[in-house]
């Protein structure tokens, strides 16, 4: 058992004003079945249920199933795969056509992404992030980068409350589309090279086990122009590659453009199927790695769908720090996506990943991951390497935790 005390965390990936605005969409992040997953859909008593976090490596959901109930919409974990049943269908159609006839086109899907969130989001608004700043808190996050923030009045919000706590990323389309004191209050923007490996998208080098490569969502060329723009809008950009061949394609594009470091800062986001040579030289452009340790777990989840190299490969931390020469904390750090959030799961997964190659050190984790200094609070860790266990203690002081300390195991 070993203790110890690291500071509150900076959640460098996650979706602060999407996960607000969900509301009280159903979570079936726990369900390892239909049954239980049909049960949580049934309790919404709204005009169309929506349901968050289907892990469909433990289960589908038929169609048939699903059209028994009401109208229902239903989110894969991976945050790139939907459900719409027919009640729905019939529901929408009139006011959402485009969605109605695009989700079950999985390319349509990837590219819109956007407009399938705005659905999902559309009964909740920026009000519900105070909240939801307040559960992050409690689960040991302090700092946060919002990578899809998409209305002034999120943008506007977070800026104000949460300076210096919440780092606002957008995508190009979202960004031309807010104010300028909207613009003014995102730091960079994010693009997408592929998709994820929730949804059989995420684009690989070699075949999944059921055939296909998933989805390059740009031509080499297209990739380009994007890359520039982005830079001549924001001077930040985020760049969202899973796959190898996805990692391919971005690094060539920054190597082809040899965009001057001042010019443009550039983090990869996810980067988990990431190949030593590609790490290599995405090192030697000056790029940034900002990755998920709660993704080691697709090495386990995952064997359905992903050839055993690919298993291995996953989020291989220990060939990027020890190998391709990167720093947590300078040229790599961490955040969760949101799946989940959390000190004890983020913990878990960096110490007790299910490959050698994945693990961090408890000091690699630190630096990568914590906010500098224990000001605003601090965690207090008890960690069992032979039940591989983080049980985490919480404090937080100051105004969030109404100017007293406070923490519970």
């Amino acid at each position: 058992m070993i203790k110890a005390r690291i500071p509150l965390l900076h959640d460098r990936h996650t979706h602060v004003s999407f996960y607000a605005a969900l509301g009280q969409a159903a979570d079936l992040s726990a369900c390892t079945g239909l049954k239980a997953a049909l049960a949580l859909l049934k309790k919404q008593k709204t005009p169309l249920a929506l349901g968050r976090g289907w892990r469909d490596n433990y289960y589908d959901l038929p169609r048939a199933e699903l059209d028994k109930l009401g109208p229902a919409f239903v989110c894969n974990v991976s945050l790139h795969s939907f459900r719409l049943n027919g009640p729905a269908r019939e529901l929408l159609a009139g006011k959402f056509p485009e969605i109605v006839a695009g989700i079950d086109d999985q390319r349509w899907v990837e590219r819109n992404l956007n407009r399938i969130f705005g659905l999902f989001t559309a009964s909740g608004g920026a009000g519900a992030i105070p909240a939801y700043m307040s559960h992050l808190a409690a689960l040991g996050i302090w700092a946060a980068d919002d990578m899809l923030v998409s209305s002034d009045e999120a943008a506007l919000l977070l800026r104000k409350k949460y300076a210096g706590r919440v780092t606002l990323w957008t995508e190009p389309d979202c960004y031309r589309k807010l104010g300028a004191a909207g613009k003014a209050a995102v730091s960079g923007l994010k693009i997408f090279t592929d998709g994820a490996l929730g949804a059989r998208t995420a684009a690989l080098a070699r075949p999944y086990k059921s055939g296909g490569r998933g989805l390059l969502l740009h031509s080499d060329d297209g990739l380009k122009k994007i890359i520039k723009s982005a830079g001549r809008l924001a001077g930040r950009l985020a760049i969202h590659a899973i796959g190898d061949a996805a990692l391919e394609q971005a690094v060539s594009a920054l190597e082809r453009l040899a965009i001057p470091a001042g010019e443009l800062a550039v983090r990869l986001e996810h980067a988990q199927l990431i190949t030593p040579e590609q790490a290599r030289r995405a090192k030697k452009l000056g790029v940034c790695l900002c990755m998920q340790p709660n993704f080691s777990e697709d090495s386990a989840s995952y064997g359905d769908r992903l050839p055993p190299r690919y298993l291995r490969l996953n989020n291989p931390f220990r060939m990027l720090i020890d190998r391709a020469g990167f720093i947590p904390g300078e040229d790599l750090v961490f955040g969760s996506d949101g799946m989940p959030h959390g000190a004890a799961a983020a913990l878990e997964s960096s110490l007790f990943p299910p490959f050698p190659g994945q693990r961090l050190t408890l000091e690699e984790f630190t630096a990568g991951y914590c906010v500098p200094g224990l000001a605003h609070g601090w965690l207090d860790l008890r960690l069992d390497g032979r039940k591989k266990k983080a049980a985490v203690k919480v404090t937080l002081s100051g105004e969030q935790a109404g100017g007293r300390s406070r923490g519970v195991w």
